[in-house]
């Protein structure tokens, strides 16, 4: 056993060595810790007006990404001050560089679905929140990665996206349907026609739902049994749809009934209109009147017909919202001796 070797390796100034670097390393480290919780809520204060919690998603991704960086500059450091010999030092840094890019990718994709989430909520469906283009941004980044690796490596990314051009032709050939689908589900949230948590109803029997995501092959719409309806994105571009969320959430409901022709016409509206706004006044729980339309619509055989329109600020609501009122109008109607009556259709 060689001691002059073993005392060369350490050495006073090996010792010395470590010790620089490692200090950098920790004072490097722990500045970009207690900078990161300065920075990002400061961030927050003037992007989202504090409106963001410690537990949401993008402040953790921007708190994490924040050291993530420093905790680079902190490893690039303590490599700098390390004295390594030409081909160490290159196979190190190499390797750092790699570990970098896929710690960075990986930050960065976590940071960026955060935002897109956020911005999503923050705009109420303006961009849609629907999991296709959260997947394109990953995909997106990923294979940003996966080149910037390859360069660093050496390998010519140029011969690369090349090839990937010349079969990409045979590609999307043979993947014609799903890029169909892909395509077509960008197609409609880019064009804002469905979003997530919109009712809509197609064509044909009982084809109708929430939609629950539009992924980068399929539509899914929950039905209120909680079954599930799954469309292809090139067939829902392409169908006659009903979107009760557009322009806005809120539907009229029209209820029609008739009354005995001895009725006092101006009771009866007076009451209707009542109870109208006492069920509105039940399910929404706000100071702002709710607008109800009453009017009446004909002299059928038996009676004279009315309708009112109630206004009902999701479309599930509307269900709950015409039981509850006919049930207090019939009631109404029985105390007050107001005779309500059908329209008998001739032929029946």
């Amino acid at each position: 056993m060689d001691w002059n070797i073993i005392h060369a390796w350490f050495s006073k100034e090996l010792f010395l060595e470590l010790g620089t670097s490692a200090g950098v390393f920790i004072f490097v480290l722990f500045f970009g810790y207690v900078l990161g919780d300065r920075i990002v809520p400061k961030l927050s204060g003037i992007l989202f007006q504090n409106r963001i919690q410690n537990s949401h998603p993008l402040y953790k991704a921007g708190r994490r990404i924040i050291r993530l960086l420093f905790f680079l500059l902190a490893s690039y450091l303590f490599l700098r001050f390390l004295k390594l010999t030409p081909s160490t030092e290159e196979f190190v840094f190499l390797t750092f560089k790699i570990t970098a890019i896929i710690l960075l990718t990986f930050s960065l994709v976590r940071l960026f679905s955060a935002v897109f989430e956020t911005y999503s909520e923050k705009t109420e469906g303006l961009l849609s929140s629907a999991s296709i283009i959260s997947n394109v941004i990953r995909i997106t980044l990923f294979a940003i990665g996966v080149l910037l690796i390859l360069q660093s490596l050496g390998i010519s990314v140029a011969p690369i996206l090349g090839a990937l051009g010349v079969g990409g032709l045979a590609v999307a050939l043979g993947l014609q349907p799903t890029l169909s689908n892909l395509f077509s589900g960008l197609s409609i949230l880019m064009g804002k026609q469905l979003k997530k948590g919109d009712y809509v109803r197609l064509q044909g029997d009982g084809l109708e739902g929430i939609v629950q995501d539009i992924t980068w092959r399929t539509t899914t719409i929950r039905k209120f049994n909680n079954s599930t309806i799954i469309v292809p994105n090139s067939v829902m571009s392409s169908s006659v749809f009903t979107n009760f969320d557009l322009p806005s959430k809120e539907l009229s409901i029209a209820i029609e009934a008739g009354v005995a022709y001895q009725s006092d016409l101006e009771k009866v509206e007076s009451i209707a209109i009542e109870i109208a706004k006492e069920v509105l006044n039940g399910f929404y729980k706000t100071d702002e009147q709710k607008e109800v339309s009453f009017s009446y619509q004909r002299f059928g055989e038996s009676s004279v017909d009315f309708k009112i329109t109630l206004p009902s600020l999701e479309f599930a609501d509307q269900f709950a919202i015409k039981h509850e009122y006919i049930k207090r109008i019939h009631a109404r109607f029985q105390k007050e001796r107001i005779e309500l009556r059908f329209q008998i259709k001739k032929g029946t």
